[in-house]
């Protein structure tokens, strides 16, 4: 029942967060940056928390960064952007897969130079 709530909470506290990104950030750079800074996150929380209680890592990553980054609105641009083009379909789902594998990565890099 924890891990459950742990979920929940973070799911909760995520999607706030998420939204209040695509309040403040112009049309179409929210997505951009909740997946960057997600995927950067995952990768810090992928070091930091790998000690941790399981219900930490389950509210930190699953719920929280799990509902911060968004995978269904990604496809759903990435939809749109086809209808408009091949090419800018394939572009932008190349471009946003590949800068959030970059910001995990840079984020695993970041905290494992201070970890060390």
């Amino acid at each position: 029942m924890k891990q459950i709530l742990a979920v929940g909470l973070g799911g909760m506290i995520g999607a706030l967060l998420r939204s209040g990104i695509y309040m403040v950030a112009a049309d179409g750079l929210g997505l951009w940056l909740v997946n960057m800074i997600g995927s950067f996150l995952i990768g810090v929380a992928a070091i930091r928390l790998s000690h941790k209680s399981g219900e930490l890592r389950l509210l930190i990553s699953t719920g929280l960064l799990g509902s911060f980054t968004t995978f269904s609105a990604f496809s759903s641009a990435w939809f749109h952007y086809l209808e408009s083009s091949i090419w800018l379909g394939i572009a932008f789902a190349f471009s946003m897969t590949l800068a959030c594998i970059a910001a995990a990565g840079a984020g695993l890099w970041v905290d494992r130079k201070e970890v060390s």
